[in-house]
């Protein structure tokens, strides 16, 4: 997708003001919350450095050679880094490539760009490789790094890079732009706060049924507290939903559970959907286990994107669950 997202405007103007005036620096870090479009800014951003006849804005034509090379995986400027799968790490041998790339010169006459994405999930080593390639930057090279989780990066990562924030769009330009991308039944004001503000998680998690899903994950989850079930099937079946997604949504429905128990109304909840479930689970549980519970949340998602074991942080967190529960 190269598409400028409605929101990103401000942004992308940003970035070719710099470019026009050879002001980009060799190093960029794109942060913000997974789904704003920090992906799909970057692709475009190589895009249209790449390109050979971009257009009046600075993005790419999509049509000259340039474009159809990276479209097909080949531009030979051009390098993607990623996880070979989510929650995975990024090994010193990938980062030593960005390394070598960079070593030659542009095989067009241009930019080289590499965008690594997910940055934090890069281990140690591979951390301190990439440190070596941005403490000696090769001259009409870009590197793009983008991270949903920054502060996981090493401080001195960071201050070597020109940092791009990318907060949240309005919740009416979200809920259009999802209008425009969803079919008419869909929920674009659920799928939007579940998604906590943003877009393309939003768009996500309809394509791959979220808001049922997490249905019938509340289901299994309270029926913990009246002994249904058994918490390492019922962390198997939050697996699938991985550490990074189902955490805000138990992070979500503890918070309620806590205002609930410390007298508010459902109007100070943000899971009105779940008003009546939410109620029903206040009147069985302890406050201060609660909040211990909450802190325990905070703790695996601040871990979350390391060589942490999601299932068995899972099963650990169902089984603190439980304990939640008042004694008669």
């Amino acid at each position: 997708m190269s598409e400028l997202l409605p929101w990103q405007a401000a942004i992308w103007a940003s970035l070719m003001a710099r470019a026009r005036a050879d002001r980009l620096p060799h190093a960029l870090l794109f942060s913000g919350l997974q789904g704003v479009g920090k992906q799909q800014l970057a692709r475009r951003l190589a895009a249209g450095l790449l390109c050979e006849s971009p257009q009046a804005d600075g993005g790419p034509c999509g049509h000259c050679h340039a474009c159809g090379m990276l479209a097909a995986g080949s531009h030979p400027d051009f390098r993607w880094v990623a996880p070979e799968e989510e929650g995975k790490a990024i090994a010193v041998d990938v980062i030593r490539g960005v390394s070598e790339f960079f070593a030659f010169t542009s095989q067009r006459g241009g930019r080289q760009v590499v965008i690594v994405h997910a940055a934090e999930a890069m281990n140690r080593h591979a951390a301190n490789s990439l440190l070596k390639t941005l403490e000696e930057p090769t001259p009409g090279a870009l590197l793009i790094l983008i991270s949903s989780r920054p502060s996981q990066l090493l401080p001195t990562i960071r201050s070597r890079c020109q940092q791009v924030d990318f907060p949240l769009p309005p919740a009416d330009a979200a809920v259009a732009w999802l209008g425009e991308h969803l079919p008419a039944e869909a929920d674009s004001q659920a799928l939007l706060a579940l998604a906590e503000g943003a877009p393309l998680a939003a768009l996500k998690l309809h394509e791959e049924g979220g808001l049922t899903a997490r249905l019938a994950l509340m289901q299994a989850w309270a029926g913990l507290l009246q002994g249904q079930g058994e918490p390492t099937a019922v962390a198997a079946e939050w697996q699938r939903w991985g550490l990074a997604r189902g955490l805000p949504w138990l992070m979500g429905w503890v918070a309620d559970l806590i205002r609930l128990k410390s007298g508010a109304g459902e109007a100070a909840i943000s899971n009105r959907d779940l008003a009546a479930q939410l109620q029903m689970l206040a009147e069985r549980l302890d406050l201060r286990a609660l909040y211990a519970f909450l802190d325990q949340l905070t703790e695996y998602r601040r871990q979350t994107g390391s060589n942490l074991n999601e299932l068995l942080a899972l099963e650990d967190l169902m089984i603190a669950w439980r304990r939640c529960a008042v004694r008669p």
